[in-house]
């Protein structure tokens, strides 16, 4: 008998690409504070407000994206065992 699953490819390119928008997040809030320091930074020209909010925001988001697709994850993986369990 073959077990399949198809939920865990999902969880684990979802996890990437959390990991991804994460990255680019963090690129973000590092040109943001770039440019506030050196006193160019444009004013509310973000998405949320300031373009540090920006990142910070996303970052946020990414991380429950990547707490999500954790639990996807783990869902196959105990879902995997019981079938494992019923046909041994």
């Amino acid at each position: 008998m073959q077990i399949n699953n198809s939920s865990f490819p999902y969880g684990q390119q979802g996890l990437q690409r959390s990991q991804d928008k994460l990255d680019q997040a963090s690129q973000k809030v590092a040109e943001a504070s770039t440019q506030t320091l050196s006193q160019n930074a444009p004013k509310n020209s973000g998405i949320y407000g300031f373009p540090i909010q920006d990142g910070l925001i996303e970052a946020k988001s990414s991380e429950l994206e990547a707490q999500a697709n954790a639990k996807v994850i783990d869902s196959s993986d105990k879902t995997i065992g019981r079938l494992i369990d019923i046909t041994a």
